[in-house]
């Protein structure tokens, strides 16, 4: 049975999560930061009898799934998630393997789950962050890769960016080059007080492979390490595999995503 979250048992959901945080971090923090306020983000709970057995988040257009110990109810998951029609499907890879063949007509991307553990490269200090009025110039540059705004469209995208901004959920870091305009930008999608979720990593093409990504991606793990934050993010092409991993970040699980070609 699959059923919406309520004020009845949220606290069950944060109870099942527990210390697993990190295989379900976008429904962990955007639980704990909106609850269930935001018209644009809801929960449901998956149950086997009495006992919670999934969770199933949506975000706008996206849906995240987390079980704990791999026990969901396949065939009643898929009639959910169909319902729903989302643009993007994500969790773990161990998680969304077995249905993988049900979303053919989505592009599939296996990659990693990653934590800082160390800081190991010199931020870059003309990288900042950057005030509301650059959001809609970053969205426009993001909306051009296929793997970080494509799918999205850039409306949706820039209201995204405008919203964390808003709501101290996210922040926009980039540097500049002498006519002003971006080399390259990082950003957090999500964030607690404690921990924070960075992503968006983009250098413009004429400057890369000469380590700005690993520069903007450090000054702004640097600002978050400073705020007492655990820093994780999630990566799947090889450049950006080596970029994180020259910053200091270390895999923790793999993780598997759906996109509907648009």
């Amino acid at each position: 049975m699959i059923t919406e979250c309520n004020e009845d048992n949220i606290n069950q959901v944060f109870d099942y999560i527990g210390d697993d945080y990190e295989k379900c971090l976008y429904l962990y923090i955007d639980l704990r930061k909106y609850g269930l306020t935001n018209e644009n983000f809801s929960v449901w709970i998956q149950y086997d009898g009495n006992e919670i057995c999934g969770l199933i988040s949506q975000y706008h257009n996206g849906i995240q799934i987390y079980s704990k110990n791999h026990d969901l109810i396949y065939e009643e998951l898929l009639e959910f998630i169909k319902d729903k029609n989302p643009t993007v499907i994500s969790g773990m890879g161990d998680i969304l393997l077995p249905i993988r063949d049900e979303f053919a007509d989505y592009s599939e991307t296996l990659g990693s789950v990653a934590k800082l553990t160390e800081l190991k490269y010199p931020p870059d200090p003309n990288a900042y962050s950057a005030p509301m009025d650059e959001l809609d110039e970053i969205a426009k540059l993001l909306v051009q890769e296929d793997n970080l705004g494509k799918h999205t469209g850039y409306d949706l995208l820039y209201q995204q960016l405008c919203e964390r901004k808003k709501d101290n959920f996210g922040r926009n870091f980039i540097s500049r080059d002498e006519n002003n305009d971006i080399i390259c930008h990082a950003a957090t999608y999500a964030e607690l007080p404690e921990l924070a979720v960075v992503s968006g990593v983009m250098t413009s093409f004429q400057y890369r492979g000469k380590g700005f990504s690993k520069g903007t991606l450090a000054a702004l793990c640097d600002q978050l390490l400073s705020e007492g934050k655990v820093v994780f993010s999630y990566f799947h092409i090889p450049p950006a595999i080596k970029m994180h991993q020259g910053v200091g970040f270390k895999e923790i699980g793999k993780w598997m995503k759906f996109k509907k070609e648009i």
